[in-house]
């Protein structure tokens, strides 16, 4: 009896120790929320993996390397004699959705199928976005993160990359992912004075984001001021009332100077002409200020007011009162984040975020001080982005963390330095060897910011720590802008129409049979291309898409150069270029470096110009231009230290099952890439 009551109640301490362990790990999955992370997992790998947008490195002008080795870059400097380095060559078009989606998936477009940012597909107008290259919902096989996160059940935080919204983490946190059309996501603008005569040239059209979106720059009027009581000017008082994101803030403009001049030098800013919010002089910025926007839904119907922040900067200000005027608005609310409540944290941790600086199409490219508010914003953006690394790894602690930062690329496509730091520019010789020198410090400035982020996740890494930095494409000198939709209005293939008023050109697609649309598409049809688009197909279809092919082929510059690199019917979108022939247009045309497509129409139909920026990517092989080369530097255990992979670069789908092969997870069936078996030790 004694005995079988001994095994009764060894049988039941054994349940209820089942019952408690099933008990505690129901707790724990239960309470994983997201933004929270697992039980700490000290010996497995964790990643943090650095992609500064647009950084250029490759061994003829942009020595990165070299920089590193004089001690421009300390900390780029400590990860290559911990870890590997070398470069790595982008995948076409070199443009960051499609790059992003190779480095995140290991495979090609014509796999991933983000073959660009706007894509069309059959079965919708030409004249509207389908697909956004940069949403998550574009890709057709996951990213790593979620990979990971199904694989390892990590604590994984993503911070302003592209490809990552709306999210698709369960448990982990999302800041910001870059133009995935999700969250209220408030882009800058600038308001011009519409008195300026150097904006009445400018096409409307390059004052919209990616020119179909929302109002970059907009041309404000001005008039004589009223019911400003708390404003004393010396001369009549002007005003303006700036709106965007449906707030209107009022600016008032006056003379501060008892000179007996019409002598303008002040901006008053006020929500109401009574409290003011601000009062700055040219080249000065507000501090940060609360402001109420609005974010509209349109396919819930909805709108709802939005709690953040704008910075201010009067960029210009002429004493006859003609005056540009910059709204930076926080790239970090409650709306985008995942969950919501990081966004409260990093706004306490961390300050209202510049996630980049200027926009696209680029709008601080026409005067001096727009290139002085370029770098102030630059650095504004750089310093967040540090700062928020730092914030980020401490209070998060993710096992996976993943960001990026885009101005370097802004930086690099600008107008003020590719053009006249790259011996290979047309413009080269336009400025001094002085000059030449400042544009280089400010250039080694840039990377500088980079590297100080880079030693941010080195002073959170432990030993058990891969740190990668990498990129998706650098930048060449862009030295003509070819509208290739003026060819095709030469030809009588496109037809527009010009509103007197705005100055805003319309594609008439009924009669259009031949129109570029970006970045490398070529979309032709002998019946028009109005409404719901359909591949054409038959003999009248073959003629013309020769013709249009034959054209391309045959357009020179005026100096004799062919700007046409490579073109290709879609039929061969796959084996010329690896990309997904479903999201292609019907030729798919490639530049050579130095120059670059535009959708842009003008009255005079000439097809070549010299632009204001200097720099340039999209649609450019890779295999013909060094200056697309990115950076590839990889640490961590079992990786060879001190090794250099040399000239020849990596494949960009090369990194993914590389990191795989790190954090001891299998790679999908879909990777085309393969690890870099050099970067591994051979013990």
């Amino acid at each position: 009896m004694r005995r079988n009551t001994l095994a009764f109640l060894v049988l039941v301490s054994i349940a209820s120790i089942f019952i408690i362990c099933f008990l505690l790990l129901g707790r724990r999955i239960a309470t994983r929320v997201p933004g929270s992370s697992p039980t700490p997992q000290t010996s497995r790998p964790r990643l943090y993996w650095f992609i500064p947008d647009g950084m250029r490195a490759e061994p003829e002008t942009f020595h990165v390397f070299k920089w590193a080795e004089e001690g421009k870059l300390p900390n780029i400097k400590k990860m290559m004699d911990r870890g590997t380095y070398g470069f790595c060559k982008p995948a076409f078009p070199s443009h960051t959705p499609a790059n992003f989606a190779t480095l995140f998936t290991g495979a090609h477009p014509e796999v991933h199928g983000v073959n660009d940012g706007p894509m069309r597909v059959e079965g919708t107008p030409l004249s509207q976005i389908a697909v956004a290259g940069f949403s998550s919902t574009a890709k057709k096989v996951e990213p790593i993160w979620v990979t990971l996160e199904k694989s390892l059940d990590c604590g994984i935080t993503l911070l302003a990359v592209p490809g990552s919204t709306p999210p698709e983490l369960k448990h982990g946190i999302t800041i910001r992912g870059r133009w995935g059309r999700w969250g209220a996501d408030f882009h800058s603008v600038n308001f011009q004075d519409d008195a300026d005569a150097l904006f009445k040239g400018p096409s409307k059209t390059a004052s919209r984001l990616f020119y179909m979106g929302p109002q970059l720059t907009q041309r404000i009027e001005k008039k004589p001021a009223a019911g400003w009581p708390s404003i004393k000017s010396y001369s009549q008082p002007l005003e303006s009332a700036l709106a965007a994101w449906g707030n209107t803030t009022h600016a008032c403009i006056h003379d501060s100077t008892d000179n007996q001049t019409a002598d303008y030098d002040t901006v008053a800013f006020s929500s109401d002409k009574q409290t003011i919010l601000c009062t700055l002089k040219s080249g000065g910025w507000s501090d940060w200020l609360p402001i109420t926007l609005k974010w509209q839904i349109p396919e819930q119907k909805l709108e709802r007011d939005v709690e953040t922040f704008v910075k201010i900067k009067v960029i210009r200000l002429e004493t006859n009162g003609l005056f540009r005027v910059r709204f930076v608005y926080s790239n970090v609310n409650k709306y985008l984040t995942e969950p919501e409540h990081v966004a409260a944290e990093v706004l306490e941790g961390v300050g209202p975020m510049v996630d980049f600086v200027d926009n696209f199409p680029p709008q601080l490219v026409f005067y001096p001080e727009d290139k002085a508010t370029f770098l102030e914003e630059a650095d504004l953006s750089l310093t967040w982005h540090r700062d928020a690394a730092a914030f980020l790894l401490k209070k998060y602690d993710p096992e996976i963390f993943i960001s990026d930062i885009y101005t370097p690329n802004q930086l690099l496509t600008s107008r003020w330095w590719m053009g006249y730091v790259d011996p290979k520019s047309a413009r080269y010789n336009e400025v001094s060897v002085e000059q030449r020198q400042t544009l280089w410090e400010e250039v080694h400035w840039l990377y500088k910011k980079l590297d100080d982020i880079v030693g941010r996740l080195l002073e959170h890494a432990s030993d058990n720590t891969y740190v990668v930095l990498s990129s998706d494409h650098g930048a060449v000198p862009l030295d003509q802008s070819v509208r290739l939709n003026n060819l095709f209005a030469r030809e009588g293939l496109l037809k527009f129409a010009t509103d007197a008023k705005t100055g805003e050109r319309t594609i008439d697609w009924a009669q259009t049979k031949a129109i570029y649309l970006n970045m490398h598409n070529v979309y032709v049809n002998p019946d028009g291309l109005a409404g719901n688009w359909k591949r054409g197909s038959g003999p009248e279809y073959d003629e013309l898409r020769q013709k249009v092919r034959q054209l391309l082929l045959d357009l020179q510059d005026p100096q004799g150069v062919r700007p046409v690199e490579k073109v290709a019917e879609v039929e061969k979108a796959s084996q010329e270029f690896k990309l997904l022939a479903e999201r292609s247009g019907d030729l798919i045309v490639a530049n050579r470096a130095g120059y670059g497509w535009t959708e842009e129409t003008t009255e005079d139909l000439e097809i070549f110009s010299v632009p204001l920026i200097s720099g340039y990517k999209q649609a450019i092989i890779a295999d013909n231009a060094k200056g697309l080369w990115t950076p590839f530097i990889i640490m961590g255990p079992g990786i060879r230290k001190g090794h250099y992979l040399g000239e020849t670069p990596i494949d960009m789908v090369d990194q993914y099952p590389t990191l795989l092969r790190c954090l001891g997870v299998d790679k999908p069936a879909w990777v085309q890439g393969k690890w870099v078996e050099t970067a591994f030790d051979k013990r």
